[in-house]
């Protein structure tokens, strides 16, 4: 069975089959109100389900940079997609490094290695083999010109003062400048002052180059209009290719805006593809840092489901405040969360710990991704030595010893032969070629060169075992280590130290010898720890990314099955009670009123449930106010320790205002935002929105599901009196699911939960940032002697004792506002899913003898396309998600 093509198909027959469906109904003209309003329902799922498409799943791998993000996607796309450090190299016009650095894996050192500077998107498309397309966005020209707009104003910052000696406050202008024209630092290591730069090192404007600094004054509306970036800002680029190890000469691309097509070959492409100009390359602009984001399409098997797309996202956590807020924003659309760290960090460093536990608290607590998350650590395929690791037990340092024994004697065996076969040689040198010793020497010397070549195999099998059991040795004691880090974190936030967690995926992957492995030619593999495919952790990722894609397609097509099932049954169900009978009165008014009284029951249950949810909601808005106030007393204090950093550095402080709070390594916004999700408020937070909102409304929609079949049951017998109508009324029952009914907007109310959830990002961060834009704005104005006094001054007035209350009091009203607009999107979704269910009732059950009739040409024609057009087709697309679910049992 193919997947991508069944999927395809059923999608085809989905689509067909509900667009027909919704001419068939076009032809029905207007019948009275009632069935008016079901007929233009009708109308708009058909319509609906007759444009439905295949839904993927974003699978975003974020970590530090250098953490192995590339590597690791290459490998399990089993092709090098993805530039890493290894691909970097001097030679800027190798034809690898000019696919990859289009696929933005962006150079953050001019000889050193690679980073992910912009989202990349791999997608699976059903192209030809090792085939592939890829697209580039550029940032739209507004957000160029306010960036533009602050490397000026800093630049500036230092011409009007005429300063003639460089100091360290002088920063953020060699940092604008260097940005404008690209110029290398005096000392290229200098981390501490540079590193910062050099990961965006770009060249936009060369014609600057030859200016020193300070430069002369620089309008940014000529910058803004300067070709070819502005040509560029707000298009995209789109490339196809053969083949992922190299790029053709001859492949082109073509530059789409809204406005043109623009074909460029590859020598106009080379100043766009690298920050590193040399010759003629030196008077073009390296655009790549214009690139807003980029997608790369191709067959890979790992994803050919089509319900699965893996990102490569900029350095999460990085001091890289640009590159991490980005990150951020991102994660708000992304359903699972892949976490990469490196492995030798991950058992015993504190600093990767403290990282760990932050993100775990985000993901879990405040983001409610505790199913959606996985973590990968990488280079278990680095060689280690059993010295450095603590953590093994007797038995394990007994097996290891083991191990090291039998390498010395293997070891010893090979020096022994070596030396025999080496006297042997001479001597078969020495003896003529027709004397009697000849022959002999030249048996044994085969001989025992065979037995030194059997010895030199077992000593590097036994090498290899020894390496590979120690690599398992760690990655067992990383996984162990993280999952402790879980289970404590789940527990803190839970405030239960016996919870216990859902399970958390955790692989431990070498995808550097995965690659080697993978050589067919086995002269050319050099593998560093692993000799076997399955120990690299590579091919159970694999499958598990493959098997989530399959899972989820299969699940897709399920639910729009199941929505055109649900169609069919409410218009099938509606033409079978299109009838008119005097005799059913006294039965339709019994059945009236158990519906009556349902939705008094049912109006009753959810009135409860409203209540309860409206209580937990109180309790967090109480537990956030008085986390808020605590933020708010010691706000001021945080203000005034930041006027101490920047003592003498006052550009940089205004530099750092204009940035609205976020600039190199400091993060004002994160600090004044530090501690309102902490403590009782993060626990009340995730206890609402991950445990109680989904309990209280699974078993809402379980109770009433159950109310409503008891109510059914009793239409039903109470039709049993009137012989008439019993059949009906039996095959009507046939046609009603309540919980099938309820359920989705039982989903349509956790969703919206979800999203307010992740629009926080984790912190009130954004909020607080969006909140003080027009106060950094007019700090960032400031100007002339008295500089830094004056910005001080506004800050420590704009965050004075009842000013900061105030502030913060008001962001908890934001909060909480977001929290009931979430609120209502759900009770509207469970409104609207009990209406329908409503009129389903009164419908098949109990309007059995309404107003709406319907002639008996269009009923019998309407009957005859249900069966024949509608229903052959779901079952053809039933029938082939059966077969996958008996695949999927199986397989477990």
């Amino acid at each position: 069975m193919a997947l991508p093509h069944d999927a395809q198909s059923c999608y085809n027959l989905i689509s067909r089959m509900n667009k027909n469906l919704e001419r068939e109904l076009e032809k029905v003209g207007p019948r009275g109100k009632g069935y008016d309003k079901d007929l233009q329902g009708w109308k708009t799922e058909a319509h609906d389900l007759g444009n439905c498409k295949p839904r993927t799943r974003k699978l975003a791998f974020i970590g530090r940079t250098g953490a192995g993000k590339s590597t690791a996607i290459n490998a399990i796309l089993g092709a090098p997609v993805l530039s890493t450090r290894a691909d970097v190299s001097d030679d800027w016009v190798s034809l690898f490094l000019i696919l990859t650095l289009f696929t933005l894996m962006l150079l953050a050192r001019c000889a050193g290695s690679a980073c992910t500077s912009v989202q990349t998107e791999i997608i699976y498309e059903d192209l030809l083999p090792l085939t592939w397309r890829a697209s580039v966005n550029f940032i739209e020209k507004d957000e160029w010109k306010k960036t533009l707009q602050n490397l000026i104003d800093d630049i500036t910052a230092v011409c009007e003062v005429g300063a003639s000696k460089i100091c360290d406050d002088f920063r953020p202008a060699l940092d604008a400048w260097d940005i404008l024209k690209e110029e290398c630092p005096d000392s290229f290591f200098d981390i501490t002052m540079r590193a910062m730069l050099m990961s965006l090192l770009v060249q936009v404007y060369p014609h600057l180059r030859a200016l020193s600094f300070p430069p002369p004054h620089q309008d940014v509306h000529a910058l803004l209009q300067h070709e070819p970036v502005v040509s560029i800002l707000g298009t995209t680029a789109r490339m196809t290719g053969t083949g992922f190890d190299s790029l053709e000469l001859q492949e082109s691309w073509q530059w789409s805006s809204r406005t043109s097509l623009i074909s460029l070959n590859h020598a106009q492409l080379r100043p766009y593809l690298t920050s590193c100009a040399t010759g003629e390359q030196l008077s073009q602009p390296s655009v790549w840092h214009l690139v807003d984001s980029v997608r790369i399409y191709g067959a890979f098997e790992v994803l050919a489901s089509g319900a699965v797309t893996l990102v490569d996202v900029p350095g999460f956590g990085d001091a890289n405040k640009t590159r991490t807020r980005r990150t951020k924003e991102y994660l708000k659309n992304v359903e699972v969360v892949i976490l990469v760290a490196d492995i030798k960090r991950a058992a015993d460093d504190e600093a990767m710990h403290n990282y760990f536990e932050k993100f775990l608290h985000q993901m879990i607590a405040i983001d409610g991704r505790i199913e959606s998350l996985l973590i990968v650590l990488t280079g278990a395929d680095v060689r280690i030595d059993e010295d450095q690791l603590h953590s093994l037990g007797s038995n394990q340092r007994q097996k290891i010893q083991k191990m090291r024994q039998e390498i010395f004697h293997l070891s010893e065996s090979l020096d022994e032969q070596t030396k025999r076969f080496e006297v042997l040689f001479v001597n078969f040198l020495a003896a003529p070629n027709n004397g009697p010793e000849f022959a002999g020497l030249s048996e044994r010397l085969g001989s025992i060169r065979k037995m030194k070549d059997q010895t030199a195999d077992q000593l590097q099998l036994a090498k290899a075992a020894k390496d590979t059991y120690i690599a398992h040795q760690r990655s067992a004691r990383a996984r162990n280590v993280v999952l402790e880090l879980y289970r404590q974190v789940y527990c803190t936030i839970k405030q239960d130290p016996a919870g216990q967690p859902p399970s958390l995926p955790i692989f431990c992957i070498g995808s550097i010898d995965y690659t080697q492995l993978l050589m067919t030619d086995r002269r050319y593999r050099h593998p560093v720890v692993f000799t076997n495919l399955e120990d690299t952790g590579i091919p159970q990722l694999r499958l598990y990314i493959h098997n989530f894609g399959s899972e989820k397609a299969v699940s897709d097509i399920n639910v729009h099955a199941h929505r055109s099932t649900l169609l069919w049954e409410s218009i099938e169900s509606y033409f079978l009670s299109s009838r008119r009978d005097s005799r059913l009165t006294a039965y339709e008014d019994a059945a009236r009123c158990l519906v009556e009284a349902l939705k008094d029951t049912v109006d009753e249950i959810r009135k409860a449930s409203g209540a309860k949810i409206d209580d937990n909601i109180s309790e967090l808005e109480q537990a956030l106010r008085i986390e808020a106030e605590k933020v708010a007393e010691r706000s001021l204090s945080t203000i005034k320790t930041l006027g101490e950093k920047y003592q003498h550095k006052w550009r940089s402080y205004r530099t750092l205002m204009r940035r609205e709070g976020e600039w190199r390594s400091t993060d004002l916004n994160e600090d004044l935002a530090h501690g309102m999700l902490e403590g009782n408020a993060s626990s009340v937070w995730h206890r609402l929105f991950n445990d109680f909102m989904r309990t209280e409304l699974g078993a809402l929609i379980t109770d009433i599901s159950n109310l409503c079949n008891d109510t059914i049951l009793s239409i039903k017998n109470r039709a049993q009196r009137t012989i008439a109508i019993a059949p009906h009324i039996n095959n009507a029952c046939n046609y009603i699911h309540p919980f099938d009914t309820i359920k989705p907007g039982g989903d349509q109310y956790l969703s919206a939960i979800l999203t307010m959830q992740r629009e926080f990002g984790g912190s009130f961060k954004g909020l607080l940032r969006t909140a003080l834009e027009d106060h950094y704005h007019t700090v960032g104005r400031e100007s002339g002697m008295g500089t830094f006094q004056r910005m001080k001054d506004l800050n420590e007035d704009r965050f004075s004792p009842q000013r900061a209350q105030d502030f913060y009091t008001k962001l908890v009203d934001q909060v909480m506002t977001a929290v009931r607009i979430a609120r209502n999107k759900g009770e509207t979704s469970l409104d609207e899913a009990f209406a329908r269910l409503y009129t389903i009732l009164n419908r098949s059950l109990v309007c059995v003898q309404g107003d709406d009739q319907i002639c008996k040409v269009t009923q019998r024609n309407m009957q005859k396309f249900l069966y024949e057009e509608y229903s052959t087709p779901l079952a053809e697309v039933m029938a082939i998600m059966d077969r996958y679910k008996k695949c999927n049992i199986t397989r477990r």
